[in-house]
């Protein structure tokens, strides 16, 4: 019995420990999103278009593809993005995040039914 329970709080560890991997790949089921970092004067941009359509871009520096995919990812997972999910919150993981002196976030994201979400927070 004991075996059994430790196996169980084991598997429930392991799961929860990887769920802003499977958050990131839970949207890209969505039609597209466009998230935009302004620091400093520099603009971030992170785009996905359904089904493989990825773009980075920070200054001059244009990625796409593979190794945009990645980028793109990884700062879905950073701000959790969610249909739900606060504007507050997500500039709260950016600033503990890198972009410290963020200035606005601009997110457009749009799901498979075609219903349009949008985050904008500007600094005062």
């Amino acid at each position: 019995m004991k075996k059994r329970l430790l196996l169980l709080m084991v598997l429930l560890f392991v799961l929860f420990s990887f769920q802003p991997h499977g958050l990131a790949s839970e949207l890209m089921d969505k039609f597209a999103i466009r998230i935009t970092v302004i620091e400093n004067g520099i603009i971030h941009e992170w785009e996905y278009d359904n089904p493989d359509k990825f773009e980075f871009e920070t200054g001059n520096v244009i990625k796409r593809g593979k190794e945009a995919e990645k980028e793109v990812q990884s700062m879905i997972s950073l701000i959790q993005l969610r249909e739900g999910t606060k504007v507050e919150f997500m500039v709260k993981q950016l600033k503990e995040n890198g972009y410290k002196d963020i200035e606005r976030l601009d997110i457009r994201m749009m799901n498979g039914e075609g219903k349009l979400f949008t985050w904008v927070w500007n600094k005062d």
